[in-house]
This record gives C-alpha cells, structure tokens and sequence, in this order.
C-alpha cells in the first residue's frame, strides 16, 4: 500500500512581499503589548475608553483592566466574581470607572475599578430559581439602559432590559429570537435603538421606545447564518459578522442589503491563497471615515492580521499588522485617535498606532428610555 501523500493547500500570501507592502501602505506602529497574567489565557472579549482604560475577560471567568499612559500599559486592577465563562464586558459611556460584565451564570455586574475590585451593583432577574446564561450585553449612550441576551431557557431567548440605576428588570422581550442571542448593541446616538443578532440568523431592529415588543420590531433581517458579531458603523449602517467569516452591511432605516462579502472575497482581498483559513475580526468606521474590516488567518503560526476598506463598494487592502503574534479574536477601536486595540488566543493586547498626520498622542486620549413599561413582563 503505498504512502498517503497529503495534497491539503497550505494557506500563503499571492503576493511576494514588496506588492504587499505597496497594496497594504496605511501604517499602523505597535506602541504597546502586554501579556493578561493568566499564561497564555484566551481573551474574546475587550472594551475601552477614550481616557486610555481597556478591560479583557479571561478564561478563568476573571476581567483584567488597564490603562494606556505613556506608550505602555498598566495593570490597574483584576475583577473576580462570576462562576462561570464571561461573554461581554463594556465601559459606561458616561463614566470610564464603571465596568459592565455579563456571563453564563446570569449574572450581570456592575463594577468601580476605582475601589480595586469592587461589585457595586448585581442586576437581579425576577425568578431566582430560573437562571438565564448571558450570552451579550450592552448599555445605551446615556448609559441609562441596560439589555442582556440570553441562551435559550424553556424555548425562549430572553432580552431582559435594566434601569441601570436598579437591579430589578425593567421588562423583557422573548418572541423575537428562537436561538440563543449572541449580540445586542444599542445605537451610538439614539437611545432608544437597538439591533441584536442570534444564532437563528435574524438580525433585529428594535425601537425600545414603543409599548410592546411587536411594535418595538421595526425590523427583522434575515442574514441566513448564525450572528457572530454587530457593529454599528455610523448612524444607519450595521456590520454583520456571520459564524461563516461573511460580512453583511445592512440599511437599518431602510432595512436594505447594502453589502456582502463572502469568505472567498475576503481571503482575496487579503491577498490569501486558502479561504477557509481567513477569519473575521470586526468592522469599524476609520479616522478617515472608510468602513475597515478587520481580519486574519489561520495558517502558518496564526500571526497574520491585515485590515480592508470598503472603498467604491469594494473591499480593499489597507494595512498589515505584520509585528501581531496572535489568532486575534477581539478588537477596539478609538476613531478621534486612530488607536487599534486587539487581543486574542495567546492572551497578548496589543495597542496600534495611526501614524497618519494629527493623530493625538498615545496616553492623552481623553432622550431617555424610562417609558420601558412594566407590561412587557412576561409572567415568569
């Protein structure tokens, strides 16, 4: 019997490396890296603000914070408290000392990073018997509003909304996903606006604002793979990052497909030879106010990272991360500074640096929803 010979293409740059660094020519310099002190811990989540704090949760169910000074960042202090996986962590908008986190035990926590480790607030659900695993979370631009997606619990997934001021629910809604809710973002400037997507492949429209969740559904967007991930892009465009490593750009007024780039054109616009060893990172608005995708690949040593603007409706290369040393699952971006922040499987954050003109310098980054009524409780 002769010798199995393995023919499996092994993914590659087309390009030789000069091309490359013509097409991929919007530098970026790496100004800081640190390692989370748990070896090799595997962050998938990371939040920042615009005073140069960040927040990563770890494997160990644990949040790491740290501030960016100088070129360099420290540790300030480390969150423990949940009992199990952590699936979300974000700043208040209105104040860079509270820290949100969320996780499969159904907890929801309220954090002061200024006492060193301190829960301030549990945010309650209403039956203490029933837990709901957090699966995302997010808290609106005012910060006055609080949402959490849940796993499924007794064929139904759970938005569960919070006066953030009280730990007791303001209401719910369960009718709208059929699988676990993956993603919830509340809109950058209209409080009353948010999008969730699901692992039933529907991303949602809601107005918040409205009496009950039928009339809230303004739109339910049919991305026909399961929701990895929701950006909000500017005040009307969201970026759809599905489990399949496609991106979808939707209208949210409009409800319209405005884009869409499946794997394959994306690992060609990464200048890869093997497109199921491309992934997605994220979409974000740039300083130049471009739509950039951010994304990697698997081969090799996993240390590839390039980004792609959407330029003329297509995408196109923008810059190369070649000084990353990591699978990169989580980024965070600050536009006014052009500030990169990724992390990832080897447990490495890395701070990036637009070297464009005006860019400030690293370490000096500096309508209410109370009518949610009680009615929209289910009787749980």
């Amino acid at each position: 019997m002769g010798d199995i010979i393995d023919n499996e293409e092994i993914d590659k740059d087309t390009l030789d490396p000069e091309t490359l660094e013509q097409l991929f020519n919007k530098k970026y310099d790496l100004i800081a890296e640190t390692n989370v002190s748990v070896k090799k811990s595997y962050i998938n989540k990371i939040t920042g603000t615009k005073s140069s704090k960040l927040a990563v949760s770890l494997q160990d169910h644990s949040i790491e914070v740290y501030e960016l000074n100088n070129g360099s960042l420290s540790k300030t202090c480390r969150l423990s408290g949940h009992k199990k996986a952590l699936k979300e962590v974000v700043f208040s908008p209105k104040d860079d000392h509270l820290l949100y986190s969320a996780g499969e035990d159904g907890l929801i926590k309220l954090w002061d990073t200024r006492q060193k480790g301190s829960c301030v607030l549990e945010y309650k659900d209403e039956e203490s018997d029933i837990v709901r695993p957090y699966e995302c979370m997010d808290v609106s631009c005012n910060s006055r509003v609080l949402c959490a997606g849940s796993q499924v619990v007794e064929d139904d997934a759970y938005l569960v909304f919070w006066d953030t001021r009280v730990t007791k629910p303001l209401g719910g809604y369960w009718e709208s996903h059929t699988d676990d809710i993956t993603q919830v973002k509340f809109h950058k400037e209209k409080t009353e606006i948010i999008a969730t997507g699901s692992l039933d492949g529907l991303l949602n429209i809601f107005n918040v604002m409205e009496q009950s969740e039928d009339d809230a559904l303004v739109y339910s967007l049919n991305v026909e793979n399961s929701v990895e991930r929701v950006s909000w892009l500017d005040g009307q465009q969201l970026a759809c990052v599905a489990q399949s490593n496609d991106l979808q750009i939707w209208d949210t007024e409009s409800g319209d497909l405005i884009r869409s780039f499946g794997r394959d054109k994306i690992a060609r616009s990464l200048k890869r030879s093997k497109n199921d060893d491309c992934y997605l990172v994220d979409a974000y608005t740039s300083v130049d106010d471009l739509t950039v995708v951010l994304a990697g690949s698997y081969g090799g040593d996993g240390n590839v990272l390039r980004s792609l603007s959407l330029t003329n409706k297509k995408l196109q290369p923008s810059s190369n991360f070649a000084q990353n040393k990591q699978i990169v699952r989580c980024c965070w971006y600050h536009k006014d500074n052009d500030l990169l922040v990724t992390a990832g499987e080897s447990g490495t954050i890395s701070v990036w640096q637009g070297s464009a003109p005006g860019a400030a310098a690293p370490g000096k980054l500096h309508t209410s929803l109370s009518k949610l009524h009680v009615n929209r409780h289910k009787p749980y």
